[in-house]
């Protein structure tokens, strides 16, 4: 398409400098023609056997102009009309001029209604690509670096923090999903309420490490990774669970982590505090498995932020 206008805005001033140039050349051959007819006429006056020489020449244009007037001022009158007929001339020149510009003018704005829709196409499925990207999950997992914890405590230490947590997210009256396993998983479609509802995660996770810390001596070792997903295809709770102990084998443990696909939205909606910053992809090497993560690190040292709030 740009090709073919293109080629019709060359095309166009190729005619047009084509037809000046016509006009151009006609102009210049009615001043001389018009000049020439009045030296003849002056010359004739003066001396009329010259027509008896050159009347053959002049004498069939102006005789066709004034075909009953047989007076030597057809001569003069010849000269006089030839040269009338340049203003046409230069009117049909300004007209061309016009035109082309008429033609040009059109095409350019034809080719911009084009790229205007062209780009509101582009712009039209770029969103398309955010709106498909409907919720989002985070997972967050808990250690102790006390290795004498027995898994049976280790188990109902993390519930008892996963419910602390689960009462505390609750109170927000938000619309987010929580499950409780071996890992706490919240769900929502509402991404512009995700920055309160990781807040109040963070801050409570915080509260609890500190008690932890303070009255049982248990150093709290949290993980955090957040997804996200399209078309409300929200992965069951095992799924996600499995992948984000896949993403804490790539030694991202003590970390708060964002996939590609949640920060491509995130940031759609114009929010960074929680986008993090991109440390590049990580395949996994399970044998059932072979997923490629696009990560990004929200904080490198979570036990140290939460340590800090």
């Amino acid at each position: 398409m740009t090709h073919t206008n293109n080629l019709f805005r060359i095309e166009t001033k190729q005619k047009a400098a084509l037809f000046r140039k016509m006009i151009t050349f006609s102009i210049l051959a009615l001043l001389f023609m018009s000049f020439v007819y009045m030296i003849y006429w002056v010359g004739v006056m003066s001396d009329d056997t010259i027509i008896d020489y050159t009347g053959h020449l002049f004498t069939p244009l102006a005789s066709f102009l004034f075909p009953y007037d047989d007076t030597l001022y057809i001569y003069r009158n010849t000269s006089m009309v030839l040269f009338s007929l340049i203003f046409p001339m230069m009117l049909m020149y300004y007209l061309i001029d016009k035109t082309e510009s008429k033609l040009l003018k059109e095409n350019r704005e034809f080719i911009e209604r084009q790229e205007k829709n062209k780009l509101k196409l582009e712009e039209k499925n770029r969103l398309r690509e955010f709106d498909i990207i409907k919720t989002y999950s985070i997972c967050l997992s808990l250690n102790y670096k006390n290795s004498n914890i027995k898994p049976e405590t280790k188990k109902c230490l993390n519930n008892a923090v996963f419910q602390k947590l689960k009462a505390a997210l609750n109170s927000l009256n938000k619309n987010i999903r929580i499950s409780i396993n071996d890992v706490m998983v919240i769900a929502s479609e509402n991404f512009e309420d995700y920055d309160r509802v990781y807040g109040v995660l963070l801050k409570t996770l915080a509260k609890i490490q500190k008690i932890l810390n303070e009255k049982h001596n248990f150093n709290l070792i949290p993980s955090i990774t957040t997804d996200a997903y399209q078309n409300n295809d929200l992965m069951n709770l095992s799924d996600i669970q499995k992948r984000h102990y896949e993403i804490q084998n790539f030694k991202m443990e003590n970390r708060a982590l964002t996939s590609a696909l949640f920060r491509k939205k995130y940031q759609h909606l114009k929010h960074n505090k929680f986008a993090g910053i991109p440390i590049g992809e990580y395949i996994s090497s399970d044998k059932n498995s072979n997923e490629t993560y696009e990560l990004n690190v929200v904080f490198k040292d979570l036990s140290k932020i939460l340590a800090s709030l």
